[in-house]
């Protein structure tokens, strides 16, 4: 299914990734029961748009389903500006970003607001959706509306292939009328 759709997304500005649940890399998984916010039983495939923002699980029309989230996704404007560069160095990615506040709010600890890179090997088939191999993430510093704030992390590779490594960097927070749920606040993926 999500093969499907990276196809018919090609031409956009969207990257499909997929992660394995039962060993989850990152905060993501964090990130989806923080956006679904209801107790009891959830069923696979877990699915996840802008960090949370519009959260899915169970069976249902998943090309219907999952294409709104994406369409609905991109009618909306981006809360920040960000520029991040990754270079390889050894066994780790080092990402420098700029990161631009427009939020309307201050980003901080209190909102959770954070820098998440995610890494993956390119499948060897173009219609292949990439599994997540790697991740790490830094907290954005006390960041007022309006401002512009440098960042630097690194991130191990691990098993990537260095040749095939593709990744993406997430710039998210919890809006203030959020209960639970983080927001994509902008995002750049690198080559």
């Amino acid at each position: 299914m999500l093969q499907q759709l990276k196809g018919e997304y090609e031409q956009s500005n969207v990257v499909f990734i997929e992660q394995d649940v039962d060993e989850p890399i990152g905060n993501r998984l964090d990130r989806w029961f923080a956006g679904h916010g209801i107790p009891g039983t959830v069923y696979l495939p877990l699915v996840m748009v802008d960090s949370g923002e519009t959260v899915r699980s169970g069976s249902e029309d998943y090309h219907s389903a999952y294409g709104a989230m994406v369409d609905e996704a991109m009618d909306r404007p981006a809360s920040a500006r960000m520029t991040a560069t990754g270079t390889l160095s050894g066994s780790f990615m080092r990402f420098d970003v700029q990161l631009t506040n427009t939020t309307g709010n201050t980003l901080s600890a209190a909102n959770g607001a954070t820098l998440v890179a995610l890494l993956w090997s390119e499948p060897v088939s173009s219609s292949a959706v990439p599994i997540v191999g790697a991740s790490g993430s830094a907290a954005i510093s006390t960041l007022e509306d309006g401002e512009t704030g440098s960042y630097r992390f690194e991130v191990p590779i691990g098993s990537i292939d260095p040749n095939r490594l593709r990744w993406v960097v997430l710039a998210e927070a919890q809006p203030p009328e959020s209960t639970g749920a983080y927001d994509m606040l902008q995002a750049v993926a690198g080559p």
